[in-house]
């Protein structure tokens, strides 16, 4: 038996989680057959694209494309070839960016539908629960909170774990890392991880480096990174730093590096918020988009938290500044407090702690594997059905 997963991601966190997938996938089942939609880590890692979305993402308006011709056209190849491939398993990573019509449609079709990276793992909980519970077979949770929330609402739920207790790389101390980046042992150094999408970065990092530059008058010694994603253009990067006039500025690409030379960290509220915390790096969270993007958000109900870390602690530990709220003064002034006050950066710290038990220990994305071969008929390590 040669087993067909449908694997459907629909931003750049579905795209580097199937990608890990996908290897395992391949790894402890050679003859499957793994294709869909996804961006370029997923096609690296051997899956089939039937459409790679990465740039619409990266740009930002796949929510407002989220009637158009063009997603509705995605969609319709995505059933024809379901329809001519008959797949054992559809695999959904992450958010439902074409809402669940395709998972609709593959359990009118008898196909099993598993779910990975729900919206519940980002404590998302006002979707139509009975829709939602009526075209997922299961769910792999990668969280305690998600997996709670799943068994709530009467799903078949097996924790996995996280996959970024797998894929963060923790193995660089601070004083390796800042040797590797040519940076001083003493002194702050302010890490900035502005987002995956450009249009973060475009409303975002301007306001960021504002509030640090400002941050330097007091504080001359401290050193600015700027962590950018390999979807964020080098050149859209460099035109910002030229118009914000601010020195000790840096950019870099080896985010994990630079997490772990850091002192404190400015990140988006997504994977970045989250792989700051498991690196014992206190951060806050800044996210600005254009109002059209914002508004269609809305409708997901991030509320009361829009950080990922902390929806999976259920608490505010992580400072937010959202949209209206991103103010270089008070980013200024919240950031000092990560820098420089001890006691804050301990208390956040501690605060913290709990996400190794929320996670799971490493080895979730072998789990999460088992769980999609077992359902797709090929759960021998061997490659055997």
């Amino acid at each position: 038996m040669n087993p067909r997963i449908l694997m459907i991601g629909g931003d750049n966190t579905s795209d580097r989680f199937g990608a890990a997938l996908a290897s395992k996938i391949h790894e402890l089942c050679p003859q499957a057959t793994v294709y869909g939609v996804g961006g370029p880590l997923m096609n690296d890692a051997g899956v089939r694209l039937l459409s790679d979305i990465s740039e619409i993402v990266s740009l930002g308006v796949l929510q407002s494309m989220r009637g158009s011709t063009v997603i509705k056209r995605l969609i319709a190849r995505v059933v024809e070839t379901m329809d001519q491939e008959e797949p054992a398993l559809v695999l959904q990573i992450g958010l439902p960016v074409f809402g669940l019509k395709i998972l609709e449609i593959a359990r009118t079709r008898g196909i099993p539908v598993l779910y990975y990276y729900t919206p519940f793992s980002r404590g998302l909980t006002h979707a139509d629960l009975r829709k939602f519970c009526g075209v997922v077979t299961k769910v792999a949770a990668i969280s305690r909170t998600e997996e709670a929330l799943c068994r709530d609402a009467g799903l078949d739920v097996e924790f996995v774990g996280h996959p970024l207790m797998d894929l963060a790389d923790r193995s660089v101390t601070p004083s390796q890392a800042r040797e590797k980046l040519g940076i001083a042992a003493e002194g702050r150094v302010a890490a900035v991880l502005p987002g995956a999408r450009e249009v973060e970065v475009k409303n975002v990092l301007p306001a960021v480096l504002k509030a640090l530059c400002q941050l330097t008058k007091d504080h001359p010694e401290l050193q600015i990174i700027i962590s950018a994603a390999a979807t964020i253009r080098t050149t859209l990067v460099e035109k910002i730093l030229q118009n914000a006039h601010c020195s000790n500025v840096r950019l870099e690409r080896d985010t994990y590096c630079v997490l772990s030379a850091a002192d404190a960290a400015i990140t988006s509220i997504g994977t970045a918020s989250l792989e700051a915390s498991l690196l014992g790096v206190p951060s806050l969270a800044v996210y600005r988009v254009p109002h059209t993007t914002y508004f269609a958000e809305k409708v997901l109900d991030r509320k009361p938290y829009m950080t990922i870390t902390n929806k999976i602690l259920r608490k505010d530990v992580i400072p937010e500044f959202i949209q209206g709220h991103v103010n270089h003064a008070k980013i200024a002034a919240a950031m000092e407090e990560l820098l420089y006050n001890d006691a804050a950066r301990q208390g956040m710290l501690e605060a913290l702690a709990p996400l190794e038990r929320e996670l799971g220990a490493p080895g979730s994305v072998e789990r999460a594997v088992g769980v999609v071969l077992e359902m797709a008929g090929c759960d021998g390590s061997d490659g055997t059905a």
